[in-house]
Order: structure tokens, then C-alpha cells, then sequence
């Protein structure tokens, strides 16, 4: 049972091959790699681009592959590391106890990685999570793919697999792994993506080296459970699971959300755990939007809005159907600069709102309130209208409209007279 739970916890729900993203030779940047020295070791790396530092973490069975299709995309903007740890991929395997996350700190040292976002797949988000909480000045944001976080523990349902497991040489045993774990699991892939599950199984056949790294031989355990420690991560959290992933996932996932303040958790859909490969385009979706808000809001805590206003308008130009952030997130902001008597700056953020929600008749309704405020009542109004067109059903609206046009009327009155 204790190497069940080893190989679950280090292994947890893996990862699978991703297919190569269709760029134009031209415009890809190009990829340098080698290896870093580790205590009685070498990891495999490979690095592209320029920028901020992204590292991904790849799951508990597939090796660096896992991110085929966010290597490229990723690193047109950032500089991007992604590497196999010990057991997996080109990587040397462990002849002795060590620690993952002081193996990833190596990683920094070496390629002289000051802080990065960190992207932890599976059990790699795992690793992240404890390396977040031993080194918070090195990450500046995390993304959680289909993650676990430690001391939270795992449900018999889990370790059976829903009752598809029941002997442990399953997984002691390199084809009878590969074999369920590529094919037969219903959890890894949605059922329904046959040529992701074709896929994952040519690539689990053609590394079996990866075995050995999921059993998590001379793998250290955490210096702590993490899951008690979650309030402590104070950066930009992303957690992504997919809508077929084993329930002890979804699980986990909820205990994060919980833990991390201000953490935002999306469900991707028809993926089961192996986000990356199975929903590439919905996957590179969300992160993309979750890193360019990240920008959006570090320029407007730093610089200002109209700074932020400036960014978001050169996004929108590039980029027509860009979010960089939800519509009651720009809310709440913008109402908490109209408490603060900050009106022109909440007018401009409840713009950004019109904008980026359109279609929405609460953002009109808040920049109706806002123009009101500052007394401007033909543009207030034209706002409460504008709400009241797209939800009729918008009693504050009519209210507010009623009342405005009373004013107007009395005050039309009031000058025509002789």
C-alpha cells in the first residue's frame, strides 16, 4: 500500500503526448538546451524565448513533451524552461534519496533564474506548490494543471481508480502500466478523444524509461503538507482541471481554490486530466488570459489607470477578442475608486468594462451610476438605457431613469417659463 500511495503521489493521473504546434519556421524562437548538474544527477532542459521566466512542470508519467503545445506559443512573449526531472525523459535516473524541489531550485541557480511564473502539471503542481511555499520570493505566479497539493490525502475510489485497479502489479509491471495507463484508464483521457488516447499510448510505448519515474524511487517526501499551508502563497493563482478528471482531482482542486487567496479555478471541458494534449487551444486560452490580466493589473497597481487604460486599448487592437479580466473582477474595482472618490478613474475602468463585456446591462448600469455621480446626467442617463435595452428586466434602471427624467422635465419647465 505505501508504494501505491508513492507511486499516486508522485505519479498522480499523468500527463500525455502533445502533438506539434503548426508555426510558421520563421516566426518560432529558437530552442537552446543542455543539462544542469544535480547531486549525484543531470536534468535534461530546453529554453526559448525572451522576457519573463515561465518553467513547466511536467506530470508524474509523461516527461517534458507534455507542453508540445505551449513551448512555442509561450515563448514568443516569455522566456520559457521546460525540463525532465530524474526518472523521466533524458534525465538520469535517481541512485539515491533527493528532493524535487531542490532539484527545480537548481534549475534557478543554474540558469540563473532570479523568479518565474511556474506551471506545475499533475504531480509537477504539486512540486510547484511546495516549491512556492519554500522559496515565495522565486515564483510569481503559479498555473495548476489538473493539480494535487500534499497532506490532503486521496479516496479509495482514487487509488483503485474507480475500481479499475485492484493489484498492485498493474503498475509494477512496464507494460501492463503502459497499457492501462495509455489506454484502458478512463480518467487520463476523455473516452470520447480516441486520437489523444491513440497518441498517449505510442508515446508511453516509446518511453518506458518514464515507468521507473513514476514508481518515484529514492523520491524525498515533502518537508511539510502543504495543504495546510496554502494561505501563505500570496501570488496569482490559476488552477485548471479538466470536466472528466477523477473526482480526487477535482477534489484537490477545491482545496486549493479555498487555500490560495484569490485563486481563480476554471474547468476546461470534454478534457479529462491531460488538459495540455487533449484541449491545447482551450488550455492555451486560459492561461494566456490569466497572464495577460496578470500584466493588466501589475501596470495598474504600478502605474495607474491610465496606463492600464492605454495597455488594454493596444491589446484590443492586436488582439479584437482579448480578456484581461472578468466582468465583476472590473467591477468591484471599479466601485471600490468611486467609494474611494476616485470618479474619473471609476469612470474609466467601467468604460473598460463596456467594452470588453458588451452585451452585459450591469456594466451600463454601473457606468450610468457612475456618470451620475459626477454629474453627468445626459451621459448617466444615456447609460441606464443603454442597461435597461439589454436586461428589461433591471428595476434599479428603470428607477433611476424615472427619477433623472423627472429632474429633467422639472428643469425644462422650470426655464421655459417667461
Amino acid at each position: 500500500m505505501k508504494k501505491i500511495a508513492v507511486l499516486f503521489c508522485s505519479l498522480i493521473l499523468m500527463s500525455a503526448y502533445s502533438y506539434s504546434q503548426e508555426l510558421d519556421s520563421n516566426s518560432s524562437p529558437k530552442a537552446d538546451s543542455g543539462y544542469i548538474q544535480v547531486d549525484r544527477g543531470k536534468l535534461f532542459y530546453e529554453a526559448a524565448g525572451e522576457g519573463e521566466y515561465i518553467v513547466l512542470l511536467h506530470d508524474g508519467i509523461v516527461h517534458h513533451v507534455i507542453w508540445d503545445e505551449q513551448f512555442l506559443v509561450l515563448a514568443k512573449n516569455y522566456r520559457v524552461v521546460r525540463y525532465d526531472r530524474r526518472g523521466f525523459g533524458k534525465s538520469f535516473n535517481p541512485q539515491s534519496p533527493f528532493s524535487h524541489v531542490d532539484d527545480l531550485n537548481q534549475l534557478f541557480s543554474q540558469l540563473n533564474i532570479d523568479n518565474a511564473i511556474v506551471f506545475g502539471m499533475s504531480a509537477g503542481g504539486g512540486i510547484a506548490i511546495n516549491f512556492t511555499l519554500k522559496y515565495p520570493k522565486k515564483v510569481n505566479a503559479l498555473v495548476l494543471v489538473g493539480a494535487v497539493v500534499g497532506g490532503y490525502g486521496y479516496s479509495h475510489h482514487f487509488f483503485t481508480r474507480g475500481g479499475h485497479i485492484s493489484s498492485l502489479n498493474d503498475y509494477l509491471e512496464p507494460q501492463k502500466f503502459i497499457q492501462y495507463f495509455g489506454w484502458d484508464d478512463p480518467y487520463e483521457i476523455y473516452p470520447e478523444n480516441i486520437e489523444a488516447k491513440e497518441k498517449l499510448l505510442k508515446l508511453l510505448e516509446e518511453n518506458p524509461q518514464n515507468v521507473r519515474g513514476a514508481l518515484g524511487y529514492f523520491s524525498k517526501p515533502p518537508e511539510r503538507p502543504a495543504v495546510k499551508f496554502l494561505s501563505e502563497i500570496k501570488v496569482p493563482t490559476l488552477i485548471l482541471v479538466g470536466e472528466f478528471d477523477i473526482p480526487d482531482v477535482h477534489a484537490h482542486s477545491g482545496a486549493m481554490e479555498a487555500g490560495i487567496p484569490n485563486a481563480k479555478r476554471e474547468i476546461i471541458f470534454d478534457s479529462g486530466h491531460l488538459i495540455p494534449f487533449e484541449q491545447p487551444k482551450a488550455f492555451n486560452e486560459s492561461v494566456l488570459k490569466f497572464l495577460n490580466s496578470m500584466e493588466f493589473f501589475h501596470i495598474l497597481n504600478s502605474r495607474g489607470v491610465d496606463a492600464a487604460v492605454q495597455y488594454f486599448r493596444k491589446k484590443r487592437e492586436s488582439e479584437p477578442d482579448i480578456v484581461l479580466f472578468e466582468e465583476r473582477e472590473m467591477n468591484a474595482l471599479g466601485y471600490s475608486y468611486l467609494q474611494n472618490e476616485k470618479i474619473n478613474d471609476a469612470i474609466e475602468l467601467f468604460k473598460l468594462n463596456t467594452i470588453a463585456y458588451p452585451n452585459s446591462g450591469n456594466v451600463y448600469d454601473s457606468l450610468g451610476e457612475a456618470y451620475l455621480k459626477d454629474g453627468q446626467k445626459d451621459l448617466a442617463i444615456k447609460n441606464y438605457e443603454k442597461s435597461l435595452e439589454l436586461d428589461p428586466g433591471n428595476t434599479n434602471a428603470k428607477n433611476v431613469l424615472k427619477e433623472l427624467r423627472k429632474v429633467k422635465k422639472f428643469a425644462k419647465m422650470k426655464y421655459s417659463r417667461p
